[in-house]
C-alpha cells in the first residue's frame, strides 16, 4: 500500500537527514520504484555551503595553527543536519479537481515542524566581522565566527520550527523523489546557515 502523505514525508525526511536504509527500503516497496538513497545530494549540499564559507573567509589571512577550519564548519553543520528531526504533522487536499487521482494519489499542502537551533546567537558575531577594518581584525573576527559557529551547531538546544510545503504530492520517479526530497532543506538550511539572509537584511 502506498503510503499516506504524511507517512510519505516523514520516511522521505529519515532519508535525507540521517540516510535512514530502512525507511528508503520502505520507501522503494511502498512506492513502486528504487528510491534514491540521497548520498550524492547531501555531498552537493557539503560543497555547496563550503563555496559559501570560503567565499566569505576567504583572503582573511592564514588562519593560526590550531584554528577552528571551513571544512570543520561545514562537517559540523552536516553532523547538525543528521540529527535533525522533521515531522509532518498536517495535510490539506487541494480542492481541486484535477489534482485528485485517487486516495494515495493527490496533491495537497503539507504542514511539518523541524527541531533546529536559534541562530539568533550567532548575529552579533557576524555582525562583528562584517564591520571589521584591517585585515588583523578581519582575520580574529572571522575566527571568532567560526568557533562559535561550530561550537553553535554541536551544543545549541533545539526549538520547533514549523514550515510547509504548498503543494506535496506522490512522486513518479527516482528525479521526482530527489527534488520532493531536498526540498526539506530550504526549511532547515536557512536555520543553520543563516548568513546568506542577515547579509540580505544589511543590504
Amino acid at each position: 500500500m502506498r503510503p499516506s502523505p504524511i507517512e510519505r514525508f516523514d520516511l522521505q525526511s529519515r532519508v535525507v537527514l540521517q540516510a535512514d536504509e530502512a525507511a528508503r527500503t520502505e520507501l522503494s516497496t511502498r512506492e513502486g520504484f528504487e528510491f534514491p538513497d540521497l548520498e550524492g545530494s547531501r555531498q552537493s549540499v557539503a560543497w555547496l555551503l563550503g563555496l559559501e564559507l570560503t567565499a566569505r573567509v576567504a583572503g582573511e589571512g592564514d588562519a593560526p595553527a590550531g584554528a577552528v577550519t571551513v571544512d570543520d564548519a561545514v562537517a559540523a553543520v552536516m553532523a547538525r543536519l543528521a540529527r535533525t528531526r522533521c515531522v509532518a504533522t498536517a495535510y490539506e487536499p487541494s480542492a481541486d479537481p484535477d489534482d485528485y487521482r485517487d486516495a494515495d494519489d493527490q496533491t495537497g499542502a503539507l504542514a511539518f515542524t523541524c527541531q533546529l537551533p536559534d541562530p539568533a546567537p550567532l548575529r552579533p558575531l557576524h555582525a562583528a566581522w562584517r564591520s571589521a577594518r584591517t585585515d588583523s581584525e578581519r582575520q580574529q573576527a572571522a575566527q571568532h565566527l567560526l568557533a562559535a559557529y561550530v561550537d553553535h551547531l554541536a551544543h545549541a538546544p533545539d526549538r520547533p520550527v514549523h514550515a510547509r510545503h504548498a503543494t506535496w504530492s506522490r512522486p513518479y520517479t527516482a528525479d521526482h523523489a530527489v527534488m520532493q526530497s531536498m526540498g526539506v532543506m530550504g526549511t532547515l538550511l536557512p536555520m543553520l546557515f543563516p548568513f546568506d539572509g542577515w547579509e540580505d537584511d544589511d543590504a
